[in-house]
């Protein structure tokens, strides 16, 4: 789904004040306005999807030193974090074929994994594209010159990984396992850094995000079926940025479901109707169909509560995606808000519970309730 922002282009048709993209890139213009040499902190690095198997590499330097990772920028003000996006400049590269890996060694890499942001100047020739009107929210491309005035330093786990040439899959759960945020895992699989060397190769940033979520959760789910199964049903909620998160947790084996609802005028919503997406885990082989990079986002959240709580449970999440959520910022808002999930009650009756939910869930979010079909829900201890 497009959603109504790379369609109105400022044309005001989600009803808001003023449009964010515009917003950004008056931001953008002014900034480059006053000065063409940006001083500031190499934070990222996106790897594009356009033209794959030939795909560019893009370091992000932006004005603060706040790593782009979900923990550390879930804590600032929405506002405040939109801004740090848009003017958050990411520099074109060549193309190169994904085969072609860069070296750990080579100081723009090693910048990007640094542990914290490190200082840099980007010295700006022009301005290739205005801030992204797709998910996630990202600042322009630009032609010019990286130079660090500070030094990268690499967490030494990072450089092990790397060098053990251990399989892929094994490094990002050791990564995880030593309490590295998803989105730096996946900033390090995304270029080419993770896996044995004949099987390293560079990933489309959007690629990474959703396989390194599938990998954690799936190492998740192999540790929460181990566990005694829960005795009665729990509602667990969370919000971040107009995220409203609803956790069901039921008195049953692992299973796990995911339903989107979103109102008019949200990122990828019509705008005049509620817009409600459903995904089920029925098999090993079958991919999310409906709700994409945002399945595995919420899993990886939904398993660790499950684990932190020593029991497993047959799970739904409901996201509802509110107007305010004006620019999508990627998978990591979701996983963060289910993780910032409290329990608001618990019982053992399952009239109750749906009661509950349905005092809870106002307007255009009641259409979740009609999704709720546990009488089609697969477990997924069938399977495994």
């Amino acid at each position: 789904m497009g959603g109504l922002c790379p369609r109105c282009r400022g044309r005001g048709w989600c009803g808001r004040d003023e449009c964010v993209y515009l917003a950004a890139l008056r931001e953008v213009r002014e900034r480059l306005s006053r000065h063409r040499d940006l001083d500031g902190y190499t934070l990222t690095v996106h790897v594009s999807w356009r033209g794959y198997p030939r795909v560019r590499l893009a370091p992000g330097v932006g004005e603060r030193d706040i790593p782009d990772e979900g923990r550390a920028l879930a804590r600032l003000p929405y506002d405040e974090l939109l801004e740090l996006r848009a003017l958050t400049f990411r520099k074109r590269s060549e193309r190169r074929h994904v085969r072609e890996t860069p070296d750990l060694s080579h100081e723009e890499i090693e910048a990007t994994v640094s542990a914290r942001p490190v200082e840099s100047t980007l010295h700006v020739e022009r301005r290739l594209s205005d801030p992204t009107r797709t998910a996630p929210f990202l600042g322009p491309l630009v032609d010019g010159r990286l130079e660090l005035d500070g030094t990268p330093r690499v967490p030494s786990h990072l450089e092990r990984v790397h060098e053990d040439e251990l399989k892929a899959e094994r490094a990002v759960i050791e990564l995880y396992e030593r309490g590295f945020d998803e989105g730096y895992i996946a900033r390090a699989l995304s270029l080419g850094l993770l896996g044995r060397p004949s099987d390293r190769r560079l990933v489309p940033t959007r690629w990474s995000v959703a396989a390194v979520d599938s990998i954690v959760s799936d190492h998740l789910k192999r540790t929460v079926r181990e566990l005694p199964p829960g005795d009665d049903y729990r509602l667990l909620h969370g919000e971040l940025f107009g995220n409203e998160m609803w956790v069901i947790l039921r008195p049953e084996p692992l299973s796990y479901e995911l339903i989107e609802v979103y109102e008019p005028g949200a990122p990828w919503s019509d705008r005049e109707r509620v817009t409600v997406l459903r995904d089920a885990e029925v098999s090993r082989e079958r991919e999310p169909e409906e709700t994409g990079g945002a399945y595995y986002a919420a899993r990886v959240g939904a398993l660790e509560a499950c684990r932190d709580l020593g029991r497993q449970f047959g799970i739904t999440v409901i996201r509802v995606v509110r107007r305010e959520y004006s620019a999508p910022l990627g998978a990591w808002v979701i996983r963060e808000a289910v993780r910032r999930a409290e329990e608001v009650m618990r019982t053992d009756d399952h009239g109750e519970l749906l009661e509950a939910l349905r005092e809870r869930l106002d307007g255009p979010a009641r259409a979740a309730l009609r999704a709720l079909r546990r009488d089609r829900q697969s477990t997924l201890d069938r399977f495994l």
